[in-house]
């Protein structure tokens, strides 16, 4: 396949997405992730993206907002019904984390009749939303804002969230398998969920079924940090049945 084609293939998705993963051309035209990532780089040069950890985002100034935009109405149900499942396993007065994602922001509406909560986030729309609750106390924490995913990453977040010890953790993912564990685009997004899961009584993984047994490109925790993993029921029943044989808390919402 040459490279014009997947060179088209990549700019569509963009216009389409806003968005574009490494792993999505290495799978479409069953190239090497390297051959991925030359043509992501010429296209970049060209100004027609702009390269992210383990792939790119469309070169426009819109292009930030309207790529967050689409990821959070794409498998909007699923990640709802994720969302009120793991609402559910929040008590009042628990000192909980909400970790940056379109999944994890699904579960802040769900919180609105819990009493006494601290809730520590490093996700910008949860905290805009979480602060219209007056029976919560809501902690954003410092560092560098990353506009594509309206996140705060980096040193001095990761400095901060290790600081805290929360009853539970509830985190994201870009990637979850059995063979790799956890993964995410960006290793500066991976270093924060990873340091609250070092102090969190319990993990909670919320996972749409179209991340299962794919990996992104920073591997960043094994599938044991995980106390339980929320995931919708499009799964195949012969993946959940690998899971749980693996003795995965696996909770289909």
């Amino acid at each position: 396949m040459n490279s014009q084609i997947r060179e088209k293939y990549i700019l569509n998705t963009l216009n389409k997405y806003g968005d574009i993963r490494v792993n999505q051309i290495v799978e479409r035209f069953n190239v090497s992730s390297m051959t991925a990532r030359r043509d992501i780089a010429k296209l970049a040069h060209q100004g027609f993206l702009l390269r992210t950890h383990g792939g790119a985002i469309k070169n426009d100034p819109l292009s930030n907002m309207f790529s967050f935009s689409r990821r959070i109405d794409r498998y909007k149900e699923r990640k709802i019904a994720i969302g009120q499942r793991a609402a559910q396993f929040v008590k009042n007065n628990d000192t909980i984390y909400i970790d940056s994602g379109t999944t994890l922001i699904r579960m802040c509406q769900f919180l609105k009749n819990k009493k006494g909560l601290k809730i520590i986030t490093n996700s910008l729309p949860a905290a805009s939303e979480l602060t219209n609750y007056s029976n919560m106390e809501v902690i954003l924490i410092g560092g560098k804002i990353i506009p594509e995913r309206r996140s705060i990453y980096g040193p001095v977040a990761v400095r901060q969230v290790a600081e805290y010890h929360v009853h539970k953790a509830f985190i994201g993912t870009d990637g979850v398998s059995l063979h790799k564990g956890l993964s995410a685009y960006d290793n500066n997004e991976a270093n924060v969920s990873k340091t609250i899961t070092d102090s969190a009584d319990q993990v909670f993984l919320l996972c749409d079924s179209s991340k299962i047994e794919k990996d992104s490109f920073y591997i960043f925790a094994p599938l044991s940090i995980v106390d339980f993993l929320i995931i919708d029921d499009n799964i195949d029943k012969n993946v959940a049945d690998k899971y749980l044989d693996h003795n995965i808390n696996l909770i289909i919402a």
